[in-house]
C-alpha cells in the first residue's frame, strides 16, 4: 500500500489555529507599578522588617522572623521577656557607670618615685609658743610700762603670764579682767600687736639657728609671721610678703626655699631658749593651762596660713625633736568638671590663675578657709583681729580691740566651721589647687642628758631639726578616668555584653530605618496609583473577539 495513505489507526489532526492576542486589540494603558519586574523590586514594609529581623546582629530578635525553626508562640514570648530583661540591665548599667563618670571623672596614679628633693619647695617651719611668759620676762615688762592706777601689779604679773592667750581671737575669754587690761594697754599706748610682739620677740626666742650645717642669723631668718595661734616665728615663709603688696605691683612671687640635700645633719636645726621654756607652776592661775613648758612646731606649705589644719608637733625642755618630711607634689588637670552630692558641676581643682579668693592672694585650701573665717569675721563684728592685720589694712577694714576680741569669741561657733557652709552673703565652698604639695612628717623625740649640754646648748633649751627624708619624692598625677575612647569601648563592651551587637549593629538599625522608611513611601505610592486606575481614570474592559 502506498505510503501517502496514513494508517488506519492513526489519527487524523489539523493544526492548531493561532489565538488572537487581545491585548494587541485592545491597547490598555502601561501601569509599570503592576508589572512583576517592578513588584519583584519594591518589597513591602513587612518583608524589609522580616528580612532585617532574619539577617540582624542583635541576638534574639532572628526567632521573631520567618525562620525554618518554628519558635512558636511560646517561645517568641520567653525571647521577648529575654531581651527586655537584657534592656533593663543595660540601660541601669549604663546610667550607672554615667553617674560614677560624672561624680568621680579623675583618677590617680604615681607618675614617679623619683623626683629629685631639690626641685620640691622646702617646708615652711612656724615656731608658735605656747608657755606663759616667764618671772623674769614679765618683770622686765612692768620695769619699762606704766601701770594704771586701778590695777595691781599682781594682777599685772599674773595677766602678762598668758597675754599671747587671752589675745588670741580663738582662745575663750573672761570679761572680768577684759577691762583692766584694755586700761593698761591704753596708759601705754600700745596696740594689741605691740603688746604681743613684747611679750613673744623673736629675737629673744632662739639661742641660735642653723641651715645646712651652717649657722645663720636668727633675726633676719626668723621672721615674725601672724598664725591661727597668735604671733608666731616663721622660717621659709613668704605668703605675708606677697600678701597684696607684691602680688598687687606686679612683682613677681619670692623664690621658695629648697634643699639640695637630705638627712638629719642637714635642713633647719633650731636652739629654742630656755627663757620661752619656763617650768613654772601654773596651777593656781585663773586659766589653769595644762602645758607649762611646750612650744609648738608647724610644718606647712611656704604660701599656707599657718592654721589648725597644718602638721603640728610639740617640743619640750631639754628635748629634741626630728622631723623627717617626706613631701609629696599632686598635679591635676585644669577644666575638668565633675558633680558632686547636689547636682551642681564643680571643678576638680582650682587653678591659681583662677584664684576666686577675696582676700588672699594665693589659692590654697588653707587659704581658703583663712580667707572665709576672715569674712564671717567681718560681717558678725565688723572688725578683724590682729592675726588678719595685713588684709585688714589693704582692704580698709577696721583692727579688732577688746571688744571686738570679745564679739569674735561669741560668735567662735560659726566662724571656727571647717567645711563648706552656706550662710548669707558668706559662702565657703573649698577646693584643691591644681598643683599641691603635702608634707607628711615623720616625728622622733630624744631627751637630752645633761652632759650632753654645751655652750651652744644650755639646760633647759630645747632642739628642733626639720629635714627631708630622703634625696627623693613621688608625683602624683590625677588624669581623667574616661576620655571619648574610653567611654566608647566601655558602652560598647555593655551592649555587647546583654545583646551581642556592636557598632555595626547600630549601623544596621540606622539602615533598616531607611529601607523601611523608603518601602513604606513606594508601597503607599503603589497602592495610590491603583487606587486611581480603578476608580475612573482607566477602566480594564475585556473584549471577546469571535
Amino acid at each position: 500500500m502506498s505510503k501517502r495513505f496514513p494508517k488506519k489507526d492513526r489519527k487524523l489532526s489539523r493544526p492548531p489555529i493561532d489565538r488572537i492576542n487581545v491585548k494587541s486589540i485592545v491597547d490598555f494603558p502601561k501601569d509599570e507599578n503592576n508589572t512583576p519586574e517592578k513588584n519583584k523590586q519594591t518589597p513591602t514594609p513587612r518583608d524589609v522588617f522580616n528580612n532585617y529581623l532574619e539577617s540582624t546582629s542583635v541576638h534574639g530578635l532572628q526567632y521573631f522572623g520567618k525562620i525554618d525553626i518554628k519558635v512558636g508562640t511560646a517561645g517568641k514570648i520567653l525571647w521577648t521577656c529575654t531581651i527586655l530583661i537584657c534592656f533593663i540591665c543595660l540601660s541601669l548599667m549604663v546610667v550607672q557607670f554615667l553617674q560614677r563618670y560624672n561624680q568621680n571623672p579623675t583618677n590617680t596614679y604615681i607618675k614617679t618615685f623619683e623626683a629629685p628633693i631639690y626641685k620640691i619647695p622646702f617646708p615652711a617651719v612656724t615656731v608658735c609658743p605656747v608657755a606663759p611668759i616667764s618671772m623674769k620676762k614679765r618683770l622686765a615688762i612692768l620695769e619699762n610700762a606704766f601701770l594704771p592706777k586701778n590695777v595691781s601689779r599682781e594682777f599685772l604679773l599674773n595677766l602678762l603670764k598668758y597675754g599671747h592667750h587671752i589675745m588670741n581671737p580663738y582662745t575663750e575669754k573672761n570679761v572680768e579682767y577684759f577691762g583692766k587690761l584694755e586700761t593698761f594697754l591704753e596708759a601705754n599706748k600700745w596696740k594689741i600687736p605691740d603688746f604681743l610682739k613684747i611679750l613673744t620677740p623673736c629675737e629673744e626666742m632662739f639661742e641660735s639657728c642653723w641651715w645646712s650645717a651652717e649657722r645663720i642669723n636668727c633675726v633676719k631668718s626668723m621672721k615674725t609671721a601672724r598664725s591661727a595661734y597668735g604671733l608666731c616665728c616663721s622660717f621659709n615663709y613668704y605668703l605675708e610678703d606677697y600678701l597684696f603688696i607684691n602680688s598687687r605691683r606686679g612683682h613677681p612671687k619670692p623664690k621658695l626655699l629648697s634643699s639640695a640635700s637630705f638627712g638629719r645633719w642637714s635642713g633647719l636645726k633650731l636652739v629654742i631658749s630656755n627663757e620661752m621654756l619656763t617650768n613654772e607652776d601654773n596651777t593656781n592661775d585663773f586659766m589653769r593651762i595644762t602645758y607649762n613648758n611646750n612650744i609648738m612646731i608647724l610644718i606647712h606649705h611656704s604660701m599656707d596660713f599657718p592654721g589648725f589644719t597644718s602638721n603640728t608637733y610639740i617640743v619640750r625642755a631639754d628635748d629634741e625633736l626630728e622631723i623627717a618630711v617626706k613631701p609629696t607634689a599632686i598635679l591635676k588637670p585644669e577644666g575638668l568638671y565633675h558633680r558632686n552630692k547636689d547636682n551642681q558641676l564643680t571643678p576638680v581643682c582650682i587653678a591659681d590663675k583662677a584664684n576666686p579668693l577675696e582676700y588672699m592672694p594665693v589659692y590654697r585650701h588653707e587659704n581658703c578657709y583663712t580667707n572665709c573665717k576672715a569674712k564671717m569675721m567681718y560681717k558678725f563684728c565688723g572688725c578683724l583681729p590682729f592675726i588678719f592685720d595685713p588684709i585688714a589694712e589693704f582692704y580698709n577694714i577696721p583692727h579688732c580691740k577688746l571688744d571686738g576680741l570679745q564679739c569674735i569669741q561669741q560668735k567662735l561657733g560659726q566662724i571656727t566651721a571647717a567645711k563648706d557652709i552656706k550662710n548669707k552673703n558668706v559662702t565657703c565652698s573649698c577646693g584643691n589647687p591644681c598643683f599641691d604639695v603635702l608634707y607628711d612628717g615623720l616625728p622622733n623625740t630624744i631627751s637630752m642628758m645633761k652632759a650632753n649640754f654645751s655652750k651652744t646648748r644650755t639646760e633647759g633649751t630645747a632642739i628642733v631639726r626639720v629635714y627631708m627624708y630622703s634625696q627623693v619624692y613621688q608625683i602624683l598625677e590625677t588624669l581623667p578616668a574616661a576620655d571619648m575612647t574610653y567611654l566608647l569601648a566601655s558602652i560598647g563592651g555593655i551592649f555587647s555584653l546583654f545583646l551581642g551587637c556592636s557598632f555595626l549593629s547600630l549601623v544596621e538599625i540606622v539602615y533598616f530605618l531607611y529601607l523601611f522608611c523608603r518601602a513604606v513611601y513606594l508601597h503607599g505610592r503603589t497602592e495610590s496609583r491603583t487606587r486611581e486606575i480603578s476608580d475612573g481614570s482607566f477602566t480594564h474592559r475585556r473584549r471577546h473577539v469571535y
